[in-house]
């Protein structure tokens, strides 16, 4: 019983302690989106943004800044992985260069909420699509911000981070 029990704490505070992650692709106008050693720190990478759409997996959002899983990233059109160099310290991007579309594809309402949850208060609705920037992950929905700052909470099934696709 005593072994049941810690057993079943330990993969309690395993879940809990999980970090949360988010797909995204570059939405950076820019010919070289930044890559930094920390939050808002030192420009250790840039990336080429006409090598074709990255997609990352980001975690442990900072004040706005995103910690890259990894240390490379997929580049979709030409189906290769590019690898950054030149940081002990993991490798950090803003959300404002980052995004993903929403699934809206047949003008569907989707709303962003003030909490995450379905019940959570309405603070935005649109129905056509939208590239929308991560600002945090909890559980199964993302809070974001719209080109036009509107800031709300989205459940992850209404989002696609393929930049190429439209996810169905």
């Amino acid at each position: 019983m005593k072994k049941t029990f810690l057993l079943m704490t330990l993969m309690l505070f395993a879940l809990m302690g999980r970090a949360q992650s988010v797909s995204v692709f570059i939405t950076d106008n820019d010919r070289y989106t930044n890559v930094r050693n920390s939050p808002n720190g030192k420009v250790v990478a840039r990336i080429d943004n006409n090598l074709g759409s990255g997609m990352l997996e980001l975690e442990k959002p900072v004040n706005g800044w995103w910690r890259i899983e990894d240390d490379s990233w997929e580049i979709a059109e030409e189906a290769k992985e590019v690898t950054l160099r030149g940081s002990r310290t993991g490798y950090w991007i803003h959300y404002s260069v980052v995004g993903f579309g929403t699934r809206n594809y047949g003008g569907q309402k989707l709303t962003l909420r003030a909490t995450p949850s379905v019940k959570g208060r309405a603070v935005y609705s649109f129905t056509k699509e939208l590239i929308l920037h991560p600002l945090e992950v909890k559980g199964e929905w993302i809070k974001v911000k719209t080109n036009d700052g509107h800031i709300g909470w989205i459940h992850e099934e209404w989002i696609c981070d393929n930049p190429l696709t439209n996810c169905c």
